[in-house]
């Protein structure tokens, strides 16, 4: 998956620079709530509602999420105009990791370039 991933990021760099700023920011956030929701198919209320103190509000966190449906690192259980719902039981970590690794390497390189 890592070139398709790379692929995608660099698309999504290129045409959708505040998105991938939104995602650089809060991918750690969002990746957290994915990891402490104890249900299967949450709504954004619902992983908001599982961090404690979170820096993303419930907006970016619906935002980021999308991205991650996109990206493929999350499926989508339904989307619907009131309210989404995830499927974590699609959700890949392994994807997860990689793309926290691709972003904060691409992070690193334009912080020193």
């Amino acid at each position: 998956m890592s070139d398709e991933l790379q692929d995608r990021l660099r698309t999504l760099r290129e045409t959708r620079p505040s998105k991938y700023g939104l995602l650089c920011a809060y991918h750690r956030d969002v990746g957290r709530a994915l990891d402490e929701c104890p249900r299967n198919y949450p709504c954004v209320k619902q992983l908001h509602g599982s961090l404690e103190n979170p820096d993303v509000t419930p907006q970016m966190l619906g935002n980021v999420l999308s991205l991650f449906v996109q990206l493929g690192v999350l499926g989508a259980y339904s989307e619907r105009s009131n309210s989404n719902r995830y499927d974590l039981t699609e959700y890949d970590r392994a994807a997860m990791r990689e793309l926290a690794g691709l972003l904060e390497s691409e992070s690193e390189t334009s912080a020193r370039g």
